[in-house]
This record gives structure tokens, C-alpha cells and sequence, in this order.
């Protein structure tokens, strides 16, 4: 079954443009497979700043005795948000 699929489309620079489409086409890749491989590896990457960030604060607070403790629940829910 086909996935459903939905149109994106954004205005960049022109010198931008050209320095993409040059390097999709040294790299023998399609801008379109280019920019949905790099909107995945962006939002995996935004979600795992946001578990690291997390963490930090949560060991911050501990350094400053105002943490608690983190349920093993709260770090499944964690560690899921990051995945």
C-alpha cells in the first residue's frame, strides 16, 4: 500500500539553490531524496537535543538540591520522546 503523501515547498536563495542542486548531482542523488533524508536526520536531531537537554537539567537540579527523583515511568516516557 502506498503511503499518503503530502507536497513541501519552500522559497531558498538562488546561490543556495544552485550549490545544492551541484551537489546532489556530484553526489548522484535526487534533491528530493537529499532534502527528505535531511528533514528525518533534523527532526531525530531535535529530539534528542531535547532528551539531552532534559537530562542536564534534571542533573543541574540535582547538583543544586533542588532535583528529584525521576520515576523508572518518566525515563521510559523520556527516552521514548527521544526516539
Amino acid at each position: 500500500m502506498k503511503e499518503h503523501m503530502v507536497r513541501l515547498s519552500f522559497d531558498i536563495p538562488e546561490d543556495a539553490h544552485f550549490q545544492l542542486k551541484t551537489e546532489c548531482v556530484k553526489a548522484r542523488v535526487s534533491i528530493k531524496d537529499f532534502a527528505y533524508e535531511m528533514i528525518l536526520k533534523g527532526l531525530q536531531d531535535l529530539k534528542e537535543e531535547k532528551f539531552k537537554k532534559r537530562l542536564r537539567e534534571s542533573i543541574q537540579q540535582s547538583k543544586e538540591g533542588k532535583g528529584r527523583v525521576i520515576s523508572a515511568a518518566e525515563l521510559d516516557e523520556m527516552v521514548k520522546d527521544a526516539e
